[in-house]
């Protein structure tokens, strides 16, 4: 009696993990599991029954794994280029302060004060785009006949991957703005230089992605830091907003919302959902703002924001022990049964 019921105590433990791991999946994987151990049992050839158990087990617990984490790779690996993209438009500015004394201005201006062009072209010959460069006419204005037909020649580093419309055949516009205003990291058409920042660059957001904004990449428009922090004023259409979709797999669950930002000394951090609220978000645009106290729940990058499904990785885990253990008894009693087989045959000999 206490055999038989450490047994159905063992199938109910089976099942009940088979849910946590599997889902509505345990429908088949259940009776299959328990349907291997009664194989197991009865089959006089136990290795038969036990590559048969080995073989099914491994596909019913890889497929439902394997098949979620694989679907998942894509949108990490394009938070990862955004990250990357980010990086490369950093070092191009790094690249043109080491050329002239100092990062190029947002925008620069006409003799009226009306933006012209944008940083986004006085960069391009550090990123590796000298021809598209050499192309552009700041004699006229960045809409102007010969410049409107590079529109079309957005380079992709200005292209967050997760950005449709970005990435688009026939877009143009960009996902990644500079944060402009007075207590900003740039300031219009006044470049800066390094001693701006003084000690704080590491804690300077410069460049921030902007999805859905409707900037073209020679646009000389970006982030305006005064309507970033003015919660009385409707929201501003440029805005911190990525389009890193929300990716769960078995193991791991990182967030959707939530933006990569380029600092000020280069460097490429993640801010995590709870930093883009209107009470957080201002105070981090400004120069020196990411402080630590700001920034204790900001990620070296996006893909070291993530959520472990520890629920999930308990259930695999029982689930794993009280299968080897259920298969465990069935090799036992298989043996018993041989032993006792062996011997009812040897006292009728």
């Amino acid at each position: 009696m206490q055999y038989r019921l450490s047994t159905f105590f063992l199938v109910f433990v089976v099942l009940w993990s088979s849910l946590g791991v599997f889902g509505v999946g345990a429908i088949v994987v259940f009776p299959l599991t328990v349907g291997l151990a009664v194989l197991v049992h009865r089959v006089k050839a136990l290795w038969i029954g036990g590559i048969a158990a080995v073989a099914v087990l491994g596909f019913m617990l890889l497929f439902p794994l394997l098949v979620p984490a694989m679907a998942s790779v894509r949108p990490v690996a394009r938070r990862m280029q955004c990250a990357n993209n980010m990086k490369q438009l950093a070092l191009a500015l790094h690249s043109y302060r080491q050329a002239h004394g100092c990062f190029p201005p947002a925008y620069v201006a006409d003799k009226n004060g009306k933006p012209m062009h944008s940083w986004r072209v006085l960069i391009l010959p550090y990123l590796e785009l000298e021809s598209l460069y050499k192309q552009y006419d700041f004699n006229e204005p960045w809409d102007g006949p010969n410049n409107k037909k590079l529109l079309a020649d957005c380079p992709r580093a200005f292209a967050c991957p997760s950005d449709m419309v970005a990435n688009g055949q026939v877009t143009s516009e960009t996902s990644y703005v500079a944060v402009v205003g007075a207590n900003a990291a740039w300031q219009g058409d006044k470049p800066q230089t390094v001693g701006n920042f003084g000690d704080s660059s590491f804690q300077t957001i410069m460049l921030v992605e902007a999805t859905d904004a409707g900037i073209q990449w020679t646009e000389p428009r970006d982030l305006s830091l005064d309507a970033a922090q003015t919660p009385s004023t409707p929201t501003p259409r440029v805005r911190v907003l990525s389009r890193h979709g929300c990716v769960k797999d078995f193991f791991f669950t990182y967030p959707r919302t939530g933006a990569n930002v380029a600092m000020a000394d280069a460097s490429v951090r993640y801010l995590p959902p709870d930093a883009l609220t209107p009470k957080v978000l201002p105070e981090l645009l400004r120069v020196g703002g990411c402080t630590d106290e700001n920034t204790k729940n900001l990620a070296a990058n996006g893909n070291d924001y993530f959520q472990t499904n520890w629920d999930n990785i308990a259930a695999l885990a029982v689930w794993l022990v009280s299968v080897a253990w259920l298969f465990h008894r069935a090799v036992r009693s298989r043996r018993k049964a041989a032993e006792n087989e062996c011997a009812d045959a040897g006292n009728q000999g």
